[in-house]
Order: C-alpha cells, then structure tokens, then sequence
C-alpha cells in the first residue's frame, strides 16, 4: 500500500460538507444574474442627464459601468445606461 494516497474520514466528510454549500452559494448568484435589469427605462422614469441635486447613475448603488468608455448597465433598469442619467429609483453608493 501506499500511505501518500490514503485519505482520512475527516477529509471526506470536510469536502461532503463544503460542496452542498458551494452549490447552494453559486445557484443563488446565478438566479439572482439572471433577475437583474427587469424593468424597461420608460417604468423608471430614465432620462440621460442628472436628476436633482445632481443625482447620477455613477453614483448609484445600481449602476453597473460600461468598459472602453462605453454606457453602463443597471441592475434594476434594462438597456443602456448613461453615467450621467438618473432614474427615479437612484440609491446612493
């Protein structure tokens, strides 16, 4: 026999444990990517530029920043979203 290949009891049931949680923890993250961006802009009342006292996507704990110097998401509001624009459901970072 070979001892560098025996596994302890203690080890399985460690990764026994571990894994249910692990899925559990990824299924949750997917559903909750997949019920992102659910309502359309008009709904939201979106416009393109700041809202009052100068509220903007970027400064929203929604706001989601494009790359490249491209337009945003939202995690509430579909389509593309302006970093200058507000919605009436703006929550600050």
């Amino acid at each position: 026999m070979n001892d560098d290949k025996n596994i302890s009891r203690s080890d399985v049931l460690q990764k026994l444990v571990i894994a249910p949680i692990a899925i559990g923890a990824f299924a949750a993250l997917q559903s909750q990517a997949r019920a992102a961006a659910t309502m359309d802009q008009k709904t939201a009342a979106y416009i393109s530029k700041p809202g009052p006292a100068g509220q903007k996507c970027s400064g929203c704990s929604l706001f989601i920043p494009g790359k490249d110097m491209k337009p945003g998401t939202c995690k509430l509001v579909k389509g593309s979203i302006a970093p200058g624009g507000y919605c009436k459901f703006w929550s600050k970072k």
